[in-house]
């Protein structure tokens, strides 16, 4: 850049530039080219940038940017003056990149609560520079060139510019409002999408959705039907979901917070993004993190490792802190959850009160910081400006923070351009101020308020006497009033019986629509009844191994490791039966009591199917009947079933498992059962407590009631009517013989399947129609070591003991394979046979 030049060099040279034939300005224009990037074109312009040099060059009460004036809570400040003064000097330098341990460890408790799932604090949880940054690293991770994203309006604003800047393009939805029709003031669940409209918008090219639950700037908290038509369109086209949940905790009036990653199919496609700012009233101190799948974390990883990198380790030790209380206190009074919601609960209604007083309509906000006013009372305030490229909120809030004080953000900030002059009668006010805040506004309204007033009355004396003067008549004849006031009578009743024809026409309409709607929905229910009884499972498949296979790993974790394979092998492959049976004469028939020596060697039939147990047992139900044992001490190593039982805490299902709980009820009225959801089943009988049951839920339940209802069904029901997949049940048996002569079954087993090398090939086979089968495998010595040492058992050969004797695995590579590997193997080759065989009518 050159120095600017005298006047006298100037003028030298211009004159030079015009003798040569071009100006100075031709000559800058070649030298010059863009220096920005074209994906930073049209994103230039920011809501927050400009109305904050408005408030605070003008405002005297700022209720337009979302943040506390109040203070963070006291044991928050604390745990940053600990970590500040402790004497661990290393929370002054770096952390781990994608989280500082003790917060990613709690955040992975506390969502493994919330989820009904188990998470792995590394992979499942990365901490980033507030909710802000991690919205950043999802678009340009998740998002490429041409992808399109779904953004429902109204949307917090950087939603747009981060899709546009990651290359994709935005495809927006609305919320339409649904005004109440009997004079209530409106209310965020209100504002409701239109199905048929957003499945409309997804096609082959959609990548995400961007939902923000509870909504900001409306406050709506969507329900849980909504959540299941975003859940399901989600499924049906293969998109990810960008799910928002900053406003997690803030939530008003018993509503309750769904998270959609909890619905069936959405764990899998979602990332939930959350804030410490928000959470704990610290928005300056910009801590946030993302939860979900690490087959989308690890992309996230890349994006945050290649830009910001790190955030603040002492900010993310007290965040740390102030969870691991919140996880102690966790649903109790005292929580700062609990207690938080309540105080700005009453700082919402007091805001509403006051917009509501001086002729604002607030639609009241079931969630956030936000609450969301109808500005068209005060139009004759601030005129409207025909054909302004400006929304009129825009305008509104720009002169009411410059002639009245009050800080305030326009709705139209929050849609994009196309759709901005449809919502611009609404102004957004954070009501998340101390008292005194709430009160200087509650003062400017009110002022505003008395000088509009004022105003009217002086135009309304101003005019009147104005006619009179023109008239020159002090006061019109009595006659003329009444004159003016004569009504057509005839006409009025004509036209009042005309408007209660169609009244009570609509009526029966109406009353001829549910009615329809009614039978509709019986039907729609028979229909699935019938489906259900097409739907189930006869049959059942019953697999037996001998205990000793744990004496083949190399030490305790390997031996809990190994378990948790057969486990998750008979899972895939819908096995309802596990039979671990004794081949050295041990003669163990129960899993009670103490175990002693978990080594290599010990009694290794009790480890497998107490191992075997507690897998198949939900996971809230484990406390209940697993105390703290050797045999699963190394339980946290193995991958969870998750199987169709293991159900997530808001997840719906017909079924769920549960445990008989420990309260008084009163005659007559059943017993109530912890089945892992947010409340309480009350089931139609009275059962012992602890006692472990399944449960079938009624529907409709009533949403406010405090319990839910169901019914004890027996633990094959799921299968047998609805062709669930219901987990197995586990049982030891003393010697090989156990097997077959303590079966659970009346019938006992139809079909008998021994697995061996020596036995013919199972690609030959085919297998009869059957009720239960049963799949025995041999151990380190076989079959025939099982044989060998059974009192019960007169012959030497095994294969005289079962209906079919087969080698699943023809032409082997290798000499031996594992007892797990053959699991898999046999199961994997038997299956379209057993397939094929249940289709076979029985007696064929």
């Amino acid at each position: 850049m050159l120095r600017r030049a005298g006047p006298s060099l100037r003028h030298f040279l211009l004159e030079r530039n015009i003798s040569a034939g071009h100006s100075s300005c031709s000559r800058e224009a070649k030298m010059s080219r863009p220096v920005q990037a074209r994906r930073l074109e049209g994103i230039d312009k920011n809501i927050w940038v400009e109305f904050v040099k408005l408030a605070t060059t003008y405002s005297k009460v700022n209720l337009g940017q979302g943040f506390p004036d109040f203070p963070a809570p006291e044991f928050l400040r604390e745990a940053l003056m600990r970590a500040l003064s402790g004497g661990n000097h290393m929370l002054h330098q770096y952390t781990r990149a994608f989280g500082h341990p003790p917060l990613v460890k709690v955040l992975a408790q506390f969502f493994e609560k919330l989820l009904g799932r188990e998470l792995d604090p590394m992979t499942n949880v990365m901490v980033t520079v507030g909710a802000y940054q991690a919205l950043f690293c999802c678009f340009q991770a998740l998002v490429d060139e041409g992808d399109e994203v779904i953004i429902i309006e109204p949307f917090f604003d950087c939603y747009e510019p981060m899709v546009k800047m990651a290359g994709g393009t935005p495809v927006f939805v609305p919320l339409r409002p649904n005004p109440p029709k009997d004079g209530k003031l409106m209310s965020s669940a209100d504002w409701q999408l239109d199905p048929a409209e957003l499945a409309s918008k997804f096609s082959e090219r959609t990548k995400a959705i961007v939902l923000n639950s509870p909504n900001n700037p409306l406050g709506k908290v969507f329900s849980r039907g909504e959540l299941g038509l975003i859940a399901e369109l989600c499924v049906k086209h293969d998109v990810l979901c960008i799910s928002d949940e900053v406003y997690e905790w803030l939530v008003y009036d018993g509503k309750q917070h769904i998270r959609i990653a909890s619905l069936q199919g959405m764990w899998e496609r979602t990332v939930i993004i959350g804030s410490a700012g928000k959470t704990f009233s610290a928005t300056g101190w910009k801590v946030g993190w993302v939860v979900g799948p690490d087959r989308l974390l690890q992309h996230l990883r890349t994006v945050h490792q290649n830009s910001v990198y790190h955030c603040a380790t002492i900010a993310q030790e007290a965040v740390a802190q102030g969870f691991q209380r919140e996880l102690t206190l966790y649903g109790k009074p005292e929580s700062y959850f609990v207690q938080l919601p309540k105080e700005l609960q009453q700082k919402r209604d007091w805001l509403v009160q006051s917009l509501d007083g001086v002729g604002m309509k607030p639609i009241i906000p079931e969630g956030t910081y936000y609450l969301v006013a109808d500005i068209s009372p005060f139009k004759s305030d601030v005129p409207d400006v025909p054909n302004s490229d400006e929304p009129y909120d825009s305008r509104f809030a720009k002169w009411m923070v410059k002639n009245k004080g009050l800080a305030a953000i326009p709705l139209s900030a929050f849609y994009s351009e196309a759709h901005k002059n449809n919502y611009s009668n609404f102004i957004r006010f954070c009501f998340a101020k101390e008292e005194a805040t709430l009160k200087a506004a509650s003062d400017i309204l009110q002022k505003w308020k008395q000088e509009k007033t004022s105003s009217a009355r002086g135009v309304a004396g101003s005019a009147g006497k104005m006619a009179d003067t023109e008239s020159g008549v002090g006061k019109r004849p009595r006659g003329a009033q009444v004159e003016d006031r004569k009504v057509d009578w005839r006409r009025w009743k004509q036209e009042r019986k005309a408007e209660t024809k169609k009244w009570k026409e609509i009526k029966l309409l109406k009353k001829l629509d549910k009615q329809r709607m009614r039978e509709l929905a019986e039907q729609e229910a028979q229909a699935q009844e019938e489906q259900k009884e097409d739907r189930g499972r006869p049959h059942t498949l019953s697999v037996a191994l001998p205990g000793s296979i744990l004496n083949n790993a190399q030490s305790p974790a390997l031996r809990s490791y190994l378990a948790g394979q057969i486990a998750r092998a008979c899972a895939i492959f819908c096995v309802d039966e596990i039979v671990v049976f004794d081949e050295h004469g041990e003669d163990v028939k129960s899993v009670e009591g103490d175990f002693e020596g978990i080594g290599k060697k010990g009694k290794a039939c009790v480890q497998l199917a107490r191992i075997l147990q507690y897998l198949e047992c939900p996971q809230y139900l484990r406390k209940s009947f697993f105390p703290k044992h050797e045999d699963l001490q190394f339980a946290g190593l193995l991958n969870p079933l998750d199987s169709p039982h293991h159900m997530r805490m808001d997840e719906d299902s017909e079924y769920r498992e549960g445990v008989v709980l420990d309260r008084p009820t009163k005659p007559g009225r059943g017993s109530f059962v912890n089945c892992g959801m947010r409340k309480e089943v009350q089931i139609d009988k009275q059962l012992n407590p602890g006692l472990r049951v399944t449960v079938r839920l009624k529907e409709p339940q009533n949403p406010e009631a405090k319990v839910r209802k169901g019914t004890v069904v027996s633990s094959q029901h799921p299968r047998a009517v609805s062709g669930l997949y219901w987990g197995y049940s586990v049982r030891l048996a003393s010697c090989l013989s156990a097997v077959f002569s303590e079966c659970p079954f009346k019938e006992g087993y139809d079909l008998s399947i021994g697995t061996s090398e020596r036995g013919s090939s199972v690609d030959q086979v085919t297998l009869p129609s059957f009720r239960h089968a049963l799949v025995v495998f041999g151990g380190l010595e076989g079959l025939e070591a099982g044989v060998d040492v059974d009192p019960n058992l007169e012959v030497t050969d095994p294969s005289v003991l079962f209906d079919f004797y087969l080698n699943t695995c023809p032409s082997q590579g290798s000499r031996t394979i594992r007892t797990e590997e053959a699991l898999l193997i046999s199961l994997s080759a038997l299956r379209p046979h057993i397939e094929e065989a249940v289709k076979t009518p029985k007696g064929t």
